[in-house]
């Protein structure tokens, strides 16, 4: 009995040890970020991960109708990865090819694996997350973070609080050391035929410090 409680007491001191660590190394500008457990994902098949510090920032939208609270924002999430992985059959992770003709394949990207979605409630929402590969613009996966702002926005922009929690990420993800500080932010349109992220959204992130008009290749 009184080992058990021992191991209980350990156990409780190492967690608010390790709580206490967090809540000290994360940066104060980091947005409330909902962890994938939160919002209800699905486990991925695999998981890739990618070098750090990330040089470059691709900005989306999911084209979906925009969501104004934690609950709507979550479920709006998981039915973005419900739909691609069951209706669709992505995999959580990478591209869904088809074979048209013996020489001629087509890859479709899975749109759910963004590193992060912004909801229009002003929390960001985990996708593939900090130091993973996502699946969001091919030829830049494994060099880029892929946000996406929940919402359509070819003809209006995303609230002012979605805005800000976008420029808050990035800026934590700099001070996490998982952004390079002199990384490159570009539209998903600027490297793939999509109209992602919406011209509007694109017009206004042309304005941001670290957008480029030119990406890596």
């Amino acid at each position: 009995m009184q080992k058990f409680l021992f191991c209980g007491l350990l156990y409780f001191i190492c967690a608010q040890s390790y709580f206490l660590l967090t809540e000290a190394t994360t940066p104060e500008v980091c947005p409330e970020i909902v962890s994938r457990a939160s919002w209800g994902a699905s486990a991925p098949l695999e998981a890739d991960y990618i070098v750090i510090p990330v040089k470059n920032v691709i900005i989306h939208h999911t084209e979906t109708p925009e969501c104004t609270s934690k609950s709507q924002c979550s479920t709006r999430v998981k039915n973005i990865q419900r739909y691609h992985m069951e209706n669709l059959e992505f995999h959580d992770i990478g591209y869904k090819c088809v074979k048209i003709k013996p020489q001629f394949v087509l890859c479709i990207i899975n749109n759910y694996d963004f590193s992060f979605l912004v909801g229009g409630d002003g929390r960001v929402y985990e996708g593939a997350g900090w130091h993973k590969v996502g699946a969001h613009a091919r030829g830049y996966n494994d060099k880029s973070l892929g946000l996406a702002f929940i919402g359509d926005f070819k003809s209006e922009l995303p609230f002012r609080k979605q805005l800000q929690a976008a420029k808050d990420l990035l800026q934590c993800g700099v001070e996490l050391g998982e952004l390079d500080r002199q990384y490159k932010l570009f539209g998903a349109l600027q490297v793939r035929p999509t109209d992602s992220p919406g011209m509007k959204l694109y017009r206004e992130i042309k304005k941001w410090v670290h957008f480029t008009d030119s990406p890596p290749h």
